[in-house]
């Protein structure tokens, strides 16, 4: 159960590096992607230390926060098409 606790902390941390590597970065698909997990990564050890584990290294884990990398990403793509149909 700590892990797990640990694991939805990394959440947050995630939307913030999504929205930073979209504010930032002129990269594109798979480039832009590696940023914000780079990015995440360099915040994980906040949350390694509050689980007493690490996580950061290990291949599922990465996967995991690629897909909600891509999961955010098509939602708020799908928040701009519906703003834009909107006005």
């Amino acid at each position: 159960m700590k892990w797990l606790k640990g694991a939805l902390k990394l959440f947050p941390l995630i939307m913030a590096a999504v929205q930073a590597v979209e504010r930032m970065s002129s990269k594109k698909g798979k480039a832009k992607q590696d940023e914000a997990v780079n990015l995440v990564g360099d915040l994980v050890p906040l949350i390694e230390s509050s689980i007493g584990r690490d996580v950061v290294d290990d291949a599922k884990v990465q996967a995991a926060i690629r897909a909600v990398i891509d999961a955010v990403v098509a939602l708020q793509n799908v928040a701009t098409d519906v703003k834009a149909h909107r006005s």
